[in-house]
């Protein structure tokens, strides 16, 4: 079964008891999990930190788990950002979106992850090779 597929059933039905809620049951969610903006965009941060440090440390494993990293990461950002918008519309407030802006974020982090892993992996062998000559 494809991938994304997978992902997308999964979080179909969740999108929809988002987009289904009304702003208490929002609200009162969003009180029980404690977020705020700082924590809806720290799974960004995260995943820039962590990629960077396997980058440096040589950690080229990661990069065999690139491909479904991709495709979560992308079913994720656009699950969380169409949630969000469609969360917006529903209910004219954007704090009520912030579970699935989380996902979004979340989505872009493990994107960042890859990224960073790959670019700083790269620049420490191209230092190492210009060193060595």
């Amino acid at each position: 079964m494809n991938i994304q597929r997978v992902i997308a059933l999964v979080t179909a039905p969740v999108g929809l008891l988002f987009l289904l809620s009304d702003p208490q049951s929002l609200l009162r969610f969003i009180a029980s999990t404690g977020l705020n903006w700082y924590q809806v965009f720290n799974p960004i941060a995260w995943g820039i930190i962590l990629g960077t440090a396997a980058g440096l440390l040589r950690f080229h494993q990661v990069q065999k788990f690139a491909v479904w990293g991709t495709y979560a990461a992308t079913a994720l950002t656009t699950f969380g950002a169409v949630g969000t918008i469609a969360i917006y519309f529903e209910h004219r407030l954007w704090y009520l979106g912030w579970p699935t802006m989380w996902v979004a974020a979340l989505g872009i982090g493990i994107y960042s992850f890859f990224l960073m892993q790959l670019r700083f992996a790269e620049k420490f062998q191209k230092d190492s090779e210009e060193d060595s000559e």
